[in-house]
């Protein structure tokens, strides 16, 4: 059992150093890889789930739940991105009153509500609008999303879709004006939220990215609710639809 005993050897100091050494250098090299990939998969997954709003309260206005219906995105050291329905009876109601706001302010028709609207849309899940929503009703919805920004500070905008594509239209930070023109934009930047970057920095003509961006998303849309998802490639300097 001796003989048995002295053949048996552990490791020594020496060598215990050297396999610590080796970890810390492949830590050291794994590590912002790694890290990089972790913040785009949070960008990404942030992106998504935007991109699934959308389609969910666009698919219940083609279903004729509602008639008319907003994704407002409200930036605030984050992104707070609500889903709000306008029921068929409500928009007809405002339809057929020719002196409603619908007919005498029809660039508010994509109204952002404040404590003073709250009969405006029919169903609005922001908790500060004090109305009883069916949690049930995923397609009314609002998510709250810390890690990532859009191309402005402290604002809101908002875009709306109808089943009727001449009531698409849009207000505060997601409309341009030229002239005496309204111009809903169909598309929404967003990039990842860091101790030096608070707002994805585009170009308004070209749509490309003015300073360089490692996580860097759009999501576009048309006036009948169509969808798209890009990528920003900065290798390349072009977008990747994903």
């Amino acid at each position: 059992m001796r003989v048995q005993d002295e053949k048996i050897k552990g490791f020594n100091v020496l060598e215990l150093l050297i396999v610590i050494a080796i970890i810390g250098v492949l830590s050291a090299v794994a590590y912002p890889n790694f890290s990089e990939w972790r913040k785009d998969r949070e960008t990404r997954s942030a992106v998504v789930k935007i991109k699934s709003l959308i389609e969910g309260i666009n698919s219940q206005v083609q279903r004729g739940q509602y008639a008319f219906v907003q994704v407002d995105v409200d930036e605030d050291d984050g992104l707070i991105v609500t889903s709000k329905g306008m029921k068929p009876k409500t928009l007809a109601t405002l339809l057929n009153n020719g002196e409603s706001g619908w007919w005498v302010m029809p660039n508010e028709r994509c109204k952002i509500v404040d404590e003073a609207d709250e009969a405006y849309w029919d169903e609005d899940p922001d908790p500060d609008r004090n109305q009883i929503i069916d949690l049930d009703k995923i397609e009314v919805r609002q998510i709250v999303l810390d890690n990532v920004a859009t191309t402005w500070r402290d604002d809101v905008g908002a875009v709306c879709f109808g089943k009727n594509d001449q009531w698409y239209s849009g207000n505060g930070e997601l409309v341009s004006s030229s002239g005496d023109d309204v111009i809903v934009d169909s598309y929404l930047f967003i990039c990842n939220r860091s101790n030096t970057r608070s707002q994805c920095d585009i170009d308004n003509v070209t749509g490309e990215p003015t300073t360089e961006h490692d996580h860097l998303y759009v999501i576009e849309w048309s006036r009948f609710g169509n969808i798209k998802l890009e990528k920003w490639n900065k290798r390349d300097a072009e977008w990747i639809e994903q």
